[in-house]
């Protein structure tokens, strides 16, 4: 007997938003350092170092938050 609450397709878009937000998590962590490790060396200009700072802990929020969300699809329900 199959389950009916399981769809194969709508468990296949939550891991691709969960591979994104991975992703994006990585990528906002790795901005991070990069800055940090930059900043300290002053290789950066001063004023781009709060930008960088913010692009990167908006990544990491946008990251967290895909790995959190759940996918729900919208509209009426699939006839069976």
């Amino acid at each position: 007997m199959s389950n009916p609450a399981y769809n194969p397709d709508d468990s296949r878009v939550n891991v691709l938003v969960r591979l994104v937000g991975i992703m994006f998590f990585v990528l906002g962590i790795g901005l991070t350092v990069l800055t940090y490790d930059d900043a300290g060396a002053a290789a950066l200009q001063p004023p781009l170092i709060p930008v960088l700072y913010l692009c990167s802990s908006m990544l990491i929020v946008a990251g967290f938050i895909a790995l959190i969300a759940k996918f729900k699809p919208s509209g009426s329900p699939k006839a069976e």
